[in-house]
């Protein structure tokens, strides 16, 4: 009997540690591929010719169609401590213009243009206070006689829900979807980021409260919002692909639809006039290889992600963070570099 008794608490112990072993390879897994280690490092380069537009820290892009402007969230990575700007890029203009109207201590993030009712612009800028605090602002865009753009200043939105926020996409009418990570351990934080859990949020914010839209995502770093607003696209930049949702109409619940595996850790995202998705990021860990890559994917009549394409990567720009597709160019930015990228399009 005793026996017995020996040889299941035998197999009890053997089992632990089996069990044990597969969750530590699997997270080791997760760790290593979230940073890059297995993607191959390439050069692709664009179809055109590209030229540098000198701007430090040209990170985050939004394009508006309507006035065919291109804006701008630029911190310089020389100098962090230092208060960051909004600029402006018209058409056929050869150089950014620096925008008025925001606060003296802006360090922006992630740049969304919306419409409000009346159909105006309006621009949303994820505003990194310090820490893991943000502020939401929100201005209206002008433009003046000549077709230089003016912010208007709106509202600015802070709570303990969009801690640690990143990614967001303007509705207009002071709405937005952000990607978030509220815990109140920065140590959860962390994990979520490197180990990959699934423990941050996809936020509604429906003008007067936020509200969680969808759960369980690793390292949501953007969002990005089909013109009719009936598809939501998060990128995970740990789990490094882009999740699609499709979005019911009167209640706004949504449903995952399917998802895609990128070559690199998404940063930012945004959709063109052709309802193609736009996606930049590093192909490793900036600390591993500064080689940047962007890919665009090609989404079904559903809204579901289909095939990709890689249409630049390389190292002329450093770990890119952002894309933007306009009627006949491709712009990349980067936090990190002295630079932007313009690049015709065939």
């Amino acid at each position: 009997m005793k026996r017995v008794k020996s040889d299941r608490l035998t197999s009890v112990v053997i089992l632990v540690w089996a069990v044990a072993g597969v969750i530590l390879l699997t997270t080791l897994f997760r760790a290593l591929n979230a940073i890059g280690i297995f993607t191959f490092v390439s050069t692709v380069s664009p179809q055109g010719a590209c030229r540098a537009i000198p701007l430090p820290g040209a990170g985050a892009l939004a394009y508006d169609g309507k006035s065919k402007t291109l804006f701008i969230a630029a911190q310089d990575p020389r100098n962090p401590a230092a208060a960051g700007a909004l600029y402006a890029l018209a058409d056929g203009a050869g150089q950014p213009v620096k925008l008025a109207g925001t606060p003296r201590d802006l360090h922006p993030g992630a740049i969304s243009i919306g419409y409000d009712v009346d159909g105006a612009p309006s621009l949303a800028v994820v505003d990194r206070k310090g820490g893991e605090r943000v502020a939401l602002e929100l201005y209206g865009v002008r433009f003046e006689s000549g077709g230089s753009a003016r912010l208007e200043y709106q509202s600015s939105i802070q709570s303990g829900l969009a801690r640690r926020g990143e990614g967001i996409a303007n509705l207009g009418n002071s709405r937005f979807y952000l990607t978030a990570n509220p815990t109140g351990s920065a140590v959860m934080a962390w994990a979520d980021r490197w180990l990959v859990l699934g423990r941050a949020y996809l936020l509604l914010y429906n003008g007067n409260i936020f509200r969680q839209a969808v759960s369980g995502i690793s390292d949501p770093s953007a969002v990005a919002v089909s013109p009719g607003g009936d598809h939501i696209y998060v990128a995970s930049r740990a789990g490094r692909r882009i999740i699609a949702f499709s979005r019911e109409a009167f209640t706004g619940a949504l449903t995952e639809l399917d998802s895609v595996t990128l070559p690199l850790r998404p940063e930012q995202v945004s959709l063109d006039a052709n309802n193609v998705l736009w996606v930049a990021g590093p192909a490793r860990l900036p600390g591993l290889s500064g080689a940047s890559r962007v890919v665009r994917v090609f989404l079904d009549a559903e809204g579901k992600p289909q095939s990709q394409e890689t249409v630049y990567a390389g190292d002329g720009i450093k770990a890119a963070t952002a894309v933007a597709r306009t009627e006949n160019k491709l712009f990349i930015g980067s936090f990190s570099d002295e630079k932007m990228l313009e690049c015709n399009l065939k």
